[in-house]
């Protein structure tokens, strides 16, 4: 039986909220720019490439906090549809909902619910949204990744299907068991158990594909990078992407070859695998080596940096965060939930910690134990 400390526990969701917090500040100045204009502006990036403005908010956390409130409010055995009820009462600015969750949240409004709010009409469904959202069902459930699972395909369904709530699935699993798993190769490989892993796949086959170039280029990140992005997902996985969606092809097609699938699930998912391998190597500071890393190859940036954030900051608690990450933040945080856009990291690290000792109490007593 697995055993985990109160107070350790805590110590691991905060340093996750604190990694997550740290990727927005590192990933947001340079998303879905280049990787000529970001290496021309910020070169090596190896700390926050803009000074750190403590009002600033970013959309990618308010559906995480969303889903803290809807677990409070509605108890641990809460169903998709109470989570989307409360995306309806709680997302106070339209104009910072987009591509799924924009056509999910129109969807909710008209009173259509999971799983048919996340495909009707959606030629997002399978965009970085749900993925970009996983973070808190692996803190909630740490080393239970059969729970991480059941609720990230809860939550996934409400603006997702497909690969876009394999994306979800995957990084939730990362997180739960990041709190048990310090090696992050073993967790990847680990997580990879839970998730269609059948030719078709493709979703398995960029994070295969990902591993394998870090094997092959171990000294030289933006060589996988571009082989990649330029050689494997818009050269082939795009257009497959688009030959599995028979519903609307002529919309789908416009859109990802006009956003050359920047915010697209499978290149992102490719990025923070090879972030995460290759940040690995860094042992002094790995969590900041791996947002960095992700920050300097382009694609969506504030969702990759944020989830790597997540999963490393759990491995290493908030007290291994080196100072120079955790302390510009200054135990604050905003976000455009209404009447909850102002937080102290540390409250909201509380607050998950009391929900998932509930979990682990109600659902996984036999198989782990959060000791006082």
């Amino acid at each position: 039986m697995k055993e985990l400390r109160f107070k350790e526990y805590y110590d691991r969701v905060l340093g996750s909220w604190i990694g997550r917090i740290v990727g927005d500040f590192v990933g947001a100045p340079v998303e879905l720019k280049s990787q000529k204009y970001i290496k021309k502006k910020y070169g090596e990036i190896s700390y926050y490439p803009e000074p750190i403005n403590l009002d600033y908010v970013n959309d990618d956390e308010m559906y995480e906090i969303v889903a803290l409130l809807a677990l409070e409010k509605h108890g641990i055995n809460l169903k998709a549809k109470d989570i989307a009820r409360e995306w309806v009462n709680l997302l106070k600015n339209e104009n910072f909902i987009f591509t799924a969750e924009k056509i999910a949240f129109n969807n909710l409004k008209s009173g259509i619910f999971p799983p048919k709010s996340g495909i009707l009409n959606n030629f997002y469904y399978d965009f970085i949204g749900a993925q970009m959202r996983a973070d808190i069902w692996g803190q909630i459930t740490p080393g239970c990744p059969e729970l991480a699972k059941k609720f990230a395909e809860m939550d996934g369904s409400i603006s997702h299907a497909g690969i876009g709530i394999e994306g979800e699935v995957y990084i939730a699993i990362l997180i739960s068991q990041a709190f048990f798993e310090p090696i992050i190769r073993q967790n990847i490989e680990f997580a990879f158990d839970f998730i269609p892993k059948e030719e078709e796949s493709l979703y398995s086959n960029m994070i295969k594909r990902a591993i394998n170039l870090y094997e092959q280029y171990p000294k030289n990140f933006r060589k996988a990078r571009n082989i990649l992005i330029r050689n494997y997902w818009q050269k082939v996985l795009i257009e497959k992407v688009i030959e599995g969606s028979k519903d609307f092809p002529i919309e789908r097609r416009v859109i990802l070859k006009s956003l050359i699938g920047g915010v697209h699930v499978l290149p992102n998912i490719g990025i923070i695998i090879l972030s995460l391998l290759y940040g690995s190597e860094d042992k002094d500071d790995p969590l900041g080596r791996s947002i960095c890393a992700a920050a300097m190859m382009g694609l969506d940036t504030d969702c990759n940096c944020g989830n790597i954030g997540a999963i490393i900051g759990t491995q290493l608690g908030a007290e291994k965060i080196p100072p120079k990450w955790k302390d510009p933040l200054q135990d604050s945080f905003s976000t455009y939930v209404r009447g909850y856009e102002k937080w102290k990291i540390s409250e909201l690290a509380q607050r998950i910690t009391n929900i998932g000792e509930k979990i682990i109490t109600d659902k996984a007593n036999n198989f782990i134990k959060i000791k006082k």
